[in-house]
């Protein structure tokens, strides 16, 4: 530490120093600065940010043995109460990272003998271990809180890590929680969240009936990956953004958000889909199939759509008819055969498109189709950006001159190439396609 009157950091005002801390964030890291300057140490007692790697820890702490490893095991199981406690009403944002990878919310059930711990020195989503630091000075002062479990240890008991926060956290606006086996029995309204994000987890909300009552005000919301779930029925008036991603195949999905304007939805194949969302002008949907029932009649806003499917030909009708969509991605899941989009793809798409993106999956045969389509078809298309990622060939001929004769004036194409092609063939393109469409601005690129 300095010597008196010799800190260069004394001139700072503490509340500076306490933010720049709070920047830092790392346990360790701010430790290491208390050390280093009194200033520090003084405004440490202030910072509004900590965030404490559990499992590094713990894993250097699992080397001692005897004495000396009860000891850093039971420090190591109060650091966050410690640190809590030590802030007080000056904590705004608490990270708590245990995490190991991800867990498996739908195995959670059916764990072997051998594949969890029955320790709890990483086990953070328990009522104890979250009311060490809830229940101190810093819990409603709380904004943010975000928790990654050790999966071994939380998948084969039920944590209580959301009663416990709703009752001592009232002015938490984001939470976080990761890899773990969550109840909601005794969750309390909380008025003031706003973004929640539940990732690998097992939740004892079948329908969702319990988040929807007791987050009224949320406007970000991120599943993913979330089991335990039967018809869930995700029901937010404020909601804006959504990301859901279904780990488990429920028989019916439903969206209701009037203000909800971005959803990106991954999800199997469920026999009902309802999106009941005016508001909704961006939608990234992966599904394998549509079920026998599909309501989506609150779609007026949508503009921006994404499909990943082997169902393309369905789900274009559902999700383009009578809508003006304005940007279109198009993309085929891994595990398709390039011969599923053939009848896939009506051109008439490009008529009332401005932008389209054909995906890197999307073979040199499959878009000699579409331009087929258009060419047999004598479709007019008003696009104004296209890109194109072509695959692997030594093809110097632009494969897609009929889309490039139906398009807007001034159009922006992007063509990227696939790494392997070889520099011939993207010299040959670069510098002989322009010329064809010397109308078209030209950009080009690299996929892999």
């Amino acid at each position: 530490m300095s010597a008196v009157g010799d800190d260069p950091l004394d001139s700072l005002p503490a509340a500076i120093l306490a933010e720049v801390l709070g920047l830092i964030a790392d346990a360790g890291d701010i430790a290491a600065c208390r050390l280093a300057s009194r200033a520090l140490l003084a405004a440490s007692y202030h910072c509004p940010r900590v965030r404490l790697h559990a499992a590094s820890s713990a894993r250097r702490l699992r080397g001692l043995k005897g004495r000396d490893w009860d000891g850093a095991l039971l420090a190591f199981r109060v650091a966050a109460g410690n640190v809590a406690s030590l802030l007080g009403p000056h904590l705004r944002s608490l990270a708590l990272d245990a995490s190991e990878g991800q867990g498996c919310p739908d195995e959670a059930a059916r764990v072997e003998e051998g594949e969890f711990d029955e320790a709890d020195d990483l086990y953070l989503t328990g009522g104890e271990s979250v009311a060490a630091w809830a229940g101190t000075a810093a819990g409603p002062s709380l904004r943010e809180v975000d928790i990654a479990d050790f999966w071994p240890q939380s998948c084969w008991r039920k944590a209580e890590a959301l009663p416990v926060i709703s009752h001592f956290c009232h002015n938490l606006s984001k939470l976080g929680l990761r890899n773990a086996w969550l109840c909601v029995d005794g969750l309390k309204i909380m008025p003031n969240l706003t973004h929640l994000a539940l990732e690998f987890i097992r939740l004892d909300d079948e329908d969702l009936s319990k988040l929807n009552e007791c987050f009224p005000c949320l406007q970000i919301l991120k599943l993913i990956k979330v089991g335990g779930l039967k018809d869930p029925k995700i029901h937010f008036p404020q909601l804006k953004t959504c990301c859901w991603e279904v780990s488990n195949v429920p028989r019916s999905l439903a969206i209701h958000a009037p203000a909800l304007v971005y959803l990106e939805l991954k999800c199997v194949r469920p026999e009902i889909l309802i999106l009941d969302t005016p508001s909704m002008s961006s939608l990234k949907l992966t599904i394998d199939k549509l079920g026998p029932t599909v309501i989506v009649g609150g779609l007026v806003s949508l503009t921006n759509l994404r499909i990943e499917s082997s169902d393309l030909n369905s789900l274009l009708r559902v999700f383009t008819d009578g809508r003006d969509i304005r940007t279109l991605d198009l993309e085929l899941p891994a595990s398709a055969n390039r011969y599923e989009l053939y009848e896939a793809v009506d051109p008439e798409l490009f008529s009332r498109t401005t932008e389209v993106k054909l995906s890197p999956r999307f073979s040199y045969e499959l878009m000699r189709h579409i331009v087929f389509c258009m060419t047999t078809h004598d479709c007019r298309s008003c696009l104004k950006k296209l890109l194109v990622h072509l695959p692997q060939s030594n093809i110097t001929t632009c494969p897609f001159v009929p889309l490039l004769n139906n398009c807007a004036p001034s159009c922006e194409v992007t063509v990227l190439f696939h790494a392997a092609t070889s520099d011939a063939v993207r010299q040959a393109a670069s510098s002989v396609w322009p010329m064809g469409f010397p109308d078209i601005s030209w950009q080009w690129g690299t996929w892999s």
